[in-house]
């Protein structure tokens, strides 16, 4: 009946997994320009696959620099973006293929080095630079590319799912582009400050900043930095949770509380599910059959409010606060005595796994 908002790290591992071959990578702006060390503006040379950077957006690649990209050689039948037919999506073999552009056509990277950071995977004065490794979140090259051909932008992305990566062309401008990284970039800076920051509280307050941004990794960054700040940051973490602008991220918050405060939160958790409960013996009798799916929303309010209980039982679990036992025993009974909840047993029985352990307490 439900499923709950995996973080970020989850989805990643989920997509790319062999058993879920279907899905096909797809170039991410907001992506791309979070993981990648260096984001450079180059243009095509006379060798397939070497690259001449004309701007550095992001890391020290200075500008005539040639970098080495073996996975963004074209292959003999490849043809110009020019020549591919005008039809977007285009679907066939052509539309599969890195294209042959003419030498000097601009294209944008957005590439991760080997080591991870900003500096240049090989030393300066070296021929040419090589061992780049993609930023896309499958680790596909030719989906960490921005072709610029004609006023046009084009990258790799997955329309339909199963279905190939095509190349087509993009909702951005080149402004958009510029825009949007160097927006990323300055966020990046600012993080990597706040990471430096000792007192957990402080750090918490600071993160706080970016737990709703727009940019899914920075949000997610920040949801998975705050669980990290230590006991300090856990009076920040319960405002925040009481706080209603941040109830779409619940459940992630719960989270975050159980990994920095650890079995000192117990209290909290059970006092929280608590409310829970009173929440859901008011709302629950009135709820139609299917309830679930009358908002397919992923932060459909019902959604989220289960999540958040859902994820309150398992930090219970990881604290093993044994005066939970009532708060559980009652909210797995309210699950069983209604109809419309019933349908769903993932709660229940995760209520009945965490009274079992309780009652060994």
């Amino acid at each position: 009946m439900r499923v709950l908002r995996f973080s970020f790290l989850v989805v990643a591992i989920f997509l790319a997994h062999q058993a879920f071959a279907a899905f096909r990578p797809s170039f991410s702006l907001d992506y791309s320009a979070w993981q990648a060390t260096h984001i450079v503006l180059v243009v095509t040379t006379s060798k397939d696959g070497k690259f001449e950077v004309v701007e550095s957006w992001k890391g020290n690649l200075p500008i005539g620099e040639h970098i080495v990209i073996p996975e963004l050689r074209p292959d003999p039948s490849a043809v110009p973006i020019s020549q591919y037919p005008q039809a977007w999506p285009y679907y066939g073999e052509m539309s599969e293929q890195i294209p042959r552009e003419p030498v000097g056509s601009r294209m944008v990277l957005f590439l991760k080095s080997a080591t991870g950071e900003q500096s240049r995977p090989h030393s300066p004065g070296s021929a040419d630079a090589e061992g780049w490794k993609p930023s896309d979140l499958m680790g596909s090259m030719k989906a960490s590319v921005i072709w610029l051909n004609e006023g046009g932008i084009y990258c790799f992305k997955q329309f339909i799912n199963p279905g190939p990566t095509v190349l087509s062309p993009s909702r951005y401008s080149e402004a958009d582009i510029r825009n949007r990284v160097a927006e990323i970039s300055d966020i990046r800076q600012n993080t990597a400050t706040i990471l430096a920051i000792r007192d957990g509280n402080e750090r918490a307050e600071r993160l706080k900043l970016y737990v709703r941004s727009d940019i899914f990794p920075v949000r997610s960054f920040a949801l998975d930095q705050l669980g990290k700040c230590g006991p300090a940051a856990v009076p920040t973490i319960s405002g925040m949770l009481d706080d209603p602008t941040f109830d779409d991220e619940g459940q992630e918050l719960v989270e975050a509380l159980v990994q920095s405060g650890g079995e000192a939160v117990g209290e909290e958790l059970n006092n929280r599910l608590r409310q829970e409960l009173a929440f859901w013996r008011s709302t629950a009798p009135s709820l139609s059959h299917g309830w679930w799916n009358q908002d397919m929303s992923s932060r459909a309010p019902l959604r989220v409010r289960y999540d958040v209980t859902y994820q309150l039982i398992i930090g219970l679990e990881q604290t093993r606060y044994s005066r939970a036992l009532n708060t559980t025993i009652q909210l797995r009974d309210l699950w069983r005595s209604l109809p419309q909840l019933r349908d769903d047993k993932q709660l229940s029985e995760e209520c009945n796994k965490l009274i079992r352990e309780l009652q060994f307490e």
